[in-house]
């Protein structure tokens, strides 16, 4: 056909459909190596605000368990299914100290030891031979983690810069379900590319979501960090430059900074914006769980600010909408359960995901190999600064033309390397 007649046009017939997922990357399940890996960190379960008088079901890492909060105060992960016979303890019994199922009555303590047998004769000897599967518990920012690795060595919750800000209060937010594999997920954080096509270009149908001023299109780069892989966006905003920045941090969190900046106010840093935890539910599910920061003197209404923070994040709207304008959600989950990296033609701008996927490669195999993976940390003193900020400066003080490609790139780069010996939170501290 005239116009079309060069070796690229028309390849549907010849092209590449069909591959097998990464499975030693993606799958989650106890004994696989990416499964593994992810159990050397604290996994977030539940909002505490969910934990009432019946126990809440979960799905981790593939595995079935009761998240509970008994009469003391104490909060509990337990195996769905009682040790004795095999109920599910979705029916049991919340008591003034732990759980109690609903088929025989054995009561079960927070760590998952038998607090009582009723009628057994040999509750004394059963006792100190049997118990029901638990892990350990950490709350923070109302949200509940549990550690599912090995109880040998048990990570510290890692309680980073962003956390502890004055002025800046925590929020805890909505979990989304999403039906896919967590991996694409969090790899979207360090895909800046999709920022100006999947939440700028959709205001020219009505949707007001991110600031204007992020239909700049940026340059961009990209960097391991100490806490795991960032990019930093820069572009020139009428008298300023502004570079932005996101991380991730060890394999599944991640930290933005606000999507309503616009570039113009001058600043060394600014306050955190939202983290997000992604649970990998099993290998085909993904469950996201917010916390915002909140500044003290924030002008923008919670509620808005809300809205828009979730906006396009889960399929709760009619499928004609999300065709009109689709989230992350729609984006993500539209890959496929499991995105096949086999049949991706990745460009200049998707370094990022390589580093991503490369992070997580090396901590599966250091985890394989007996090691500890990175963003393990057995005391706080090891949890290093975190990156994501956004800076802004005055034209003039970049040594030559701020709207040329490679001079707003050297000055992202220069920003990079600035953080590592003085991260943009110490500036808020």
């Amino acid at each position: 056909m005239k116009g079309h007649d060069t070796p690229l046009a028309y390849r549907g017939y010849t092209a590449k459909q069909q591959a097998e997922p990464d499975n030693y990357l993606c799958r989650v399940g106890r004994g696989t190596p990416g499964g593994e890996y992810l159990r050397r960190f604290w996994q977030p379960l539940a909002y505490e605000s969910e934990l009432g008088r019946v126990p809440l079901r979960v799905r981790a890492l593939g595995e079935d368990l009761v998240v509970f909060r008994d009469g003391s105060g104490q909060t509990g992960v337990l195996h769905l299914h009682c040790c004795h016979r095999n109920s599910s303890l979705e029916y049991a019994m919340i008591e003034a100290r732990g759980l109690r199922c609903c088929y025989h009555g054995r009561l079960f303590d927070v760590d998952g030891t038998i607090i009582d047998m009723p009628g057994e004769p040999a509750a004394d000897r059963l006792r100190q031979t049997v118990s029901q599967g638990a892990y350990p518990v950490h709350c923070f920012g109302g949200i509940v983690f549990a550690y599912m690795g090995p109880p040998d060595r048990i990570p510290v919750f890692p309680m980073y810069d962003r956390f502890t800000l004055p002025g800046v209060s925590t929020v805890p937010g909505i979990r989304f379900k999403q039906d896919c594999n967590w991996i694409q997920i969090k790899e979207n954080t360090v895909d800046p590319h999709h920022t100006h096509v999947l939440h700028v270009i959709p205001q020219l149908r009505g949707m007001e979501h991110f600031a204007p001023e992020f239909g700049e299109f940026p340059v961009f780069t990209f960097t391991e960090t100490a806490a795991g892989v960032a990019y930093l966006a820069s572009r020139c905003v009428g008298e300023t430059v502004w570079v932005r920045s996101a991380e991730t941090i060890g394999p599944h969190l991640h930290t933005i900074s606000s999507i309503f900046e616009t570039g113009r106010q001058c600043k060394p840093a600014s306050a955190p914006f939202m983290t997000i935890w992604a649970l990998p539910v099993d290998d085909d599910h993904t469950m996201s769980f917010y916390l915002s920061h909140v500044l003290a003197d924030e002008a923008m209404p919670f509620a808005k600010r809300r809205y828009l923070e979730v906006f396009g994040q889960n399929d709760d709207r009619p499928y004609p909408d999300r065709q009109w304008l689709p989230g992350d959600h729609d984006a993500q989950v539209s890959q496929g359960s499991i995105n096949v990296h086999q049949t991706e033609h990745l460009g200049s701008n998707d370094r990022g995901v390589t580093l991503f996927r490369r992070y997580v490669r090396r901590g599966i195999e250091a985890v394989a190999q007996g090691r500890d993976p990175q963003g393990f940390y057995l005391t706080q003193s090891e949890v290093p600064p975190t990156v994501a900020s956004d800076r802004v400066v005055p034209i003039t003080v970049l040594p030559g033309d701020p709207t040329n490609r490679e001079t707003l790139l050297a000055y992202a780069e220069q920003v990079a390397r600035e953080y590592v010996n003085e991260p943009p939170m110490s500036f808020l501290i």
